[in-house]
């Protein structure tokens, strides 16, 4: 049977006489915060999660990429004031790589009309300015997370959101016009084949996994990349029960996510039953 107890604090929301305190603080983008039905609403109220663990306090900004929470960033002080060393969170959950993914272009040059090949779209210059600034917001983020708890004998597990391949095919949040992906392809040029676009966002998705956030997985200092490329459909005949628009997953995709990718990751501490 589900527990009713899980929730998701957002900023601004505060706990009410005789809540818990959340054990988990998440810091991320779109997957973490759009809607209602988000990555940390379908964890929070997953009957696998043990009550305890079901309480997540979320912070972040609508398109903040992740080395503005860090040094004099203009977010920094965000996660400062929550991180105490006499308040133990459990449990932390960064995302952000989308943000800057979309901040940096997709990495795509400006012109892609004479592209052979899907990876000729990428601008390996951009490609490798935008998995740099990953790289620095996240260990930023880790190692600012670490400081704050440095006296203790607390080393709680870091979890890093990986994501999945995005099917470009124009649908945004609000329908109301084309997707974001789609919009920055539109204007370098790139084939409009979906085939073709599918292909240019597997090789960012990639690149992104396995040269930035695959570094970061330590289990030994509890810091672990959540890798779920491909866990959701990319096929044109079945991707849309995966996915709600071209960035987002449905319900059921956030589901098989967490089942699938993430589930292993937590059960050994307890979040999972």
């Amino acid at each position: 049977m589900a527990h009713t107890g899980g929730r998701v604090y957002r900023p601004g929301d505060s706990l009410e006489a005789g809540d818990l305190p959340p054990a988990g603080l998440a810091l991320g983008d779109a997957w973490f915060w759009h809607g209602d039905q988000t990555l940390l609403h379908t964890l929070a109220t997953h009957p696998a999660v043990a009550p305890e663990h079901a309480l997540i306090r979320l912070l972040g900004f609508n398109g903040a990429r992740l080395n503005q929470y860090i040094g004099d960033g203009a977010y920094a002080d965000v996660l400062r004031t929550r991180l105490k060393p006499d308040f133990r969170f459990s449990e932390f959950y960064l995302g952000g790589a989308a943000n800057d993914a979309l901040e940096y272009g997709l990495a795509l040059h400006d012109d892609c009309s004479t592209a052979l090949a899907p990876g000729d779209c990428l601008s390996p210059e951009r490609l490798d300015l935008l998995l740099y600034h990953i790289d620095e917001g996240l260990n930023g983020i880790i190692r600012t997370i670490r400081w704050t708890y440095r006296k203790t004998t607390w080393l709680q597990p870091i979890f890093l959101n990986g994501y999945d391949y995005p099917v470009p095919d124009g649908r945004s949040f609000t329908h109301a016009h084309g997707g974001w992906v789609t919009t920055m392809m539109d204007e370098a040029g790139v084939d409009p084949d979906l085939g073709y676009r599918k292909e240019v966002m597997r090789l960012l998705m990639d690149a992104i996994n396995e040269q930035v956030l695959a570094a970061f997985h330590a289990p030994i200092e509890r810091v672990f990349h959540v890798d779920s490329r491909g866990v959701l459909s990319s096929d044109d005949d079945s991707y849309a029960q995966d996915w709600d628009n071209e960035l987002y997953p449905s319900s059921a995709g956030f589901r098989k996510i967490l089942e699938r990718a993430w589930f292993p990751l937590l059960r050994p501490f307890g979040i999972v039953g």
